[in-house]
């Protein structure tokens, strides 16, 4: 590369040798300064860039939507019955038709009260099922009317649903409490795993009285309040089982709940 003097140089001398033979020292049309051309600017195509982005967005909201901690993220939905679902039995307590156990101890009651089904925990932390007795289900749905007290002596309550019973150490929690939020738990080989964590959810209105539903169609488990899908647990890891329905209470105190009927539907299996 030449430096500037010797450029100069150069032009010094092609404008003596114009002038030598009768012209001017420089073209009219001559720069005084030749430049470089510019550099080409490297950029970065936009399109590609913006469909990458976009395919990870979509891949990270499908993921996160299948797990089972995002997956009520896109709820609440007005749940629809299936159409062709069929009634195995309803029962409103008054003459009953499953054998919930009726039994009595120190840190639990089980019994008929008049028309309703009581569940009472007597002892802070305590929880109590109750099955009933249909370990051979295919695809279901379970739908129970709970009520919470809200005495102060049993003002520590949370109820609701048991699914895909195997044993005392596996099986499924849906669960509501009094304050407006759900949860799920899944219970496997003895230890407790939170599935949803205590979650608000506008499903739960003002009222004691809860209807609670979780539709089991072989693929997934889906849970309703109140006419409102809250949640869906994809691929349960439990094969099917006994369904019931259960009380607990939180370590601060007792609680009471009361079932004022239940009812088991048939429904298609997932295709």
């Amino acid at each position: 590369m030449r430096k500037a003097d010797d450029h100069s140089t150069l032009l010094e001398e092609q404008a003596r040798k114009r002038e030598s033979i009768g012209l001017t020292p420089h073209r009219p049309t001559a720069k005084r300064v030749v430049y470089s051309p510019p550099e080409a600017k490297r950029t970065i195509p936009l399109l590609p860039l913006l469909l990458l982005a976009a395919v990870i967005i979509a891949t990270a909201l499908v993921v996160w939507r299948a797990s089972p901690f995002g997956a009520g993220s896109f709820y609440p939905r007005v749940f629809t019955p299936p159409s062709n679902e069929r009634l195995i039995a309803r029962d409103d307590f008054a003459e009953p038709n499953f054998a919930l156990p009726v039994r009595s101890n120190l840190e639990s009651d089980l019994s008929y009260v008049g028309d309703l089904y009581q569940i009472l925990i007597e002892r802070p932390g305590g929880l109590t099922w109750a099955m009933l007795g249909q370990p051979n289900l295919g695809a279901y749905r379970l739908e129970a009317d709970l009520r919470l007290a809200a005495q102060q002596d049993y003002a520590w309550g949370y109820g609701g649903l048991v699914v895909r019973f195997q044993n005392d150490d596996n099986f499924y929690l849906f669960a509501v409490d009094s304050g407006g939020n759900y949860q799920i738990q899944l219970r496997q080989g003895g230890a407790w795993r939170t599935v949803q964590p205590w979650t608000p959810t506008q499903a739960l209105s003002e009222s004691r009285q809860k209807l609670l539903s979780v539709m089991d169609d072989g693929a997934a488990l889906q849970f309703v309040i109140n006419s409102t899908l809250v949640d869906t647990v994809p691929d349960p890891q439990l094969p099917v089982g006994d369904v019931g329905l259960f009380v607990g209470a939180r370590s601060q105190g007792r609680a009471k709940g009361l079932f004022d009927w239940l009812a088991l539907y048939e429904i298609p299996l997932a295709k």
